[in-house]
């Protein structure tokens, strides 16, 4: 068995109950849904800091660099 922590996380209501449902429907329990999340943000927070220390030795990164990168995400 994954050992696992027990939080108590305070929520807006509204947010709380789209939370809800959209683990509800997904068929995840609500931590898991939370969870995921979390793990999606951590992940997204880590690519920015990547992106600022590329960006700090290289430069920022142009308009160009973005329509190439775009381009192959399209693909």
């Amino acid at each position: 068995m994954i050992a696992v922590q027990k939080l108590s996380l305070s929520f807006e209501p509204t947010l709380a109950e789209r939370a809800r449902e959209a683990a509800e429907a997904t068929g995840a329990s609500l931590s898991s849904f939370v969870a995921e999340a979390v793990e999606y943000r951590l992940r997204l927070e880590e690519g920015r800091r990547l992106l600022g220390q590329w960006e700090a030795v290289q430069g920022p990164i142009t308009e160009e660099e973005l329509r190439r990168a775009r381009s192959k995400w399209q693909a």
